[in-house]
Formats: structure tokens, C-alpha cells, sequence
């Protein structure tokens, strides 16, 4: 894997057809995507993901600089949207962007109330990504059993969206506050300044790994998290929510 970048004009661009895993519904895609060799020449899709404190973003520069996919923040605890959410997610879609949306999570919230607060706020289509959950701070005091909330919260959003949630986290909080396996959940990891990130013993791999937070993009005011996803665009393809 690469080391650490902070600037996109240091990847290596490449433009590729991205046919992407969509037989369900018969869909493929075109658009110019950031790849990282690994050192093992397996190909890794670069992303960003983006909030209202990364300002007014345009979305067809982000997609014409090589971006392959976006995570847009949507909601936190039982009543925060994001001021930006409805907007910057049609816009990502419209610009060719793959798209996903995710909540942070706060422990001492319910986690079914929660699972209900982003289904309210959150329609994702075939051809979406999955639906996730950010958690990665204890806040006090805990709502009834974390873990057993926790698996309400992913277990609501899984029956509606027909795709289990992908968990964005990092190292040392699991390990200190989860230690738990969450068996079909998908690894978001968080992790600076390495060469590749090191996981909770409770995965086997990542699937995207948010490897800094001062990328800077054509298209966007601030700079904005880089994240590498684990694979190459069939894979991506394969994960995207299915038709129903």
C-alpha cells in the first residue's frame, strides 16, 4: 500500500470502464476513477466522505478529479440531519458519483430509535452503498446494553435496506470499549499516517480504510477524509444495495 497522501494529484490516475456488479438491475457505469497499486498489483478505489463542515461542494469536479465514490453524512442520535444531507446526496448521485450515507452513532441513545431516525431521513436506491454507522466514542451514560443496542441499530437498518450496515470505526476504541464480532458487518477503519492499516482482531480484512483527513479535491473548499476501498470496481459493484 502507498503511504499516506495529501494531496489526490499524488495517486496514480488511471481511467477505467467500471462495470460494475449490478446484474440485478442491469446497470453499468463509465467515470474516472483514483487507483492506488498496493504493491501486490491489486488496485484500490479511492473515496471521500463528506459533511456540512466541508461546505459547498461541487460534485462534477469531484467526480471529473478521479473520485470514485462518496460517503455523505446524514444523521446523528435521534434528531441531528445533517444541514447539507438532502443536497449534497442528489448532487453526488447526479454527477456520476457512487454514494453512500452513514449516521453517527451515540451511545446513549436508543439504538432502535436511531435505526428509525436515519430510515426516516435516508432513502437509498439500488445502486447505492450500504448504509453506515460511525461510532467511535463512548458518551455517557450508555443506553441499556451498547452491545445489544448496538445489534438493534444494525439489525433495523439491514431488514429495511436489504444490506448489512457497514461499521466505521477505529482500532483502539473497539478494542477498549466493543471487543465484540458483529458477523456480516463490513470494516470501515480509521487510521493516519501508515503504510496499511492495522484491524480489530474481530475482522479478517478491511473494506475501506479512511487513510487521512487532509485530502485535498478539486471541488471541495476544505480539505476532505480520503478512504481507499479494499478491492476493484466489480467488488465495489457486489456490495452496492440490490434490487428488490
Amino acid at each position: 500500500m502507498m503511504s499516506v497522501s495529501r494531496s489526490i494529484s499524488r495517486l496514480q490516475r488511471s481511467t477505467v470502464f467500471l462495470c460494475l456488479a449490478l446484474g440485478c438491475f442491469g446497470v453499468t457505469m463509465a467515470t474516472d476513477v483514483a487507483m492506488a497499486d498496493d504493491g501486490a498489483g491489486k488496485l484500490t478505489l479511492n473515496g471521500i466522505d463528506t459533511s456540512h463542515h466541508n461546505g459547498d461542494i461541487n460534485w462534477q469536479q469531484v467526480q471529473n478529479s478521479g473520485i470514485a465514490f462518496t460517503f455523505v453524512k446524514a444523521t446523528d442520535g435521534l434528531d441531528y440531519l445533517d444541514p447539507t444531507f438532502v443536497e449534497h446526496f442528489a448532487a453526488a448521485r447526479k454527477a456520476g458519483l457512487l454514494r453512500g450515507a452513514y449516521h453517527f452513532y451515540e451511545t446513549n441513545d436508543d439504538g432502535a430509535a436511531q435505526a428509525d431516525w436515519f430510515i426516516k431521513n435516508v432513502k437509498l436506491e439500488p445502486g447505492d452503498l450500504p448504509p453506515v454507522v460511525d461510532i467511535e466514542r463512548i458518551k455517557a451514560p450508555v443506553k441499556g446494553q451498547l452491545h445489544q443496542e448496538f445489534e438493534t441499530f444494525l439489525s433495523k437498518l439491514e431488514q429495511h435496506y436489504h444490506r448489512r450496515p457497514i461499521i466505521y470505526t477505529g482500532r483502539k476504541f473497539w478494542e477498549h470499549a466493543m471487543k465484540e464480532h458483529f458477523p456480516g458487518n463490513r470494516l470501515w477503519i480509521a487510521e493516519y499516517g501508515v503504510d496499511q492499516p492495522t484491524i480489530p482482531v474481530e475482522w479478517a480484512q478491511w473494506s475501506f480504510w479512511q487513510y487521512t483527513e487532509e485530502l485535498t479535491v478539486p471541488g471541495v473548499p476544505t480539505s476532505v477524509d480520503g478512504t481507499y476501498f479494499n478491492g476493484d470496481s466489480k467488488r465495489l459493484g457486489e456490495i452496492l444495495i440490490p434490487a428488490r
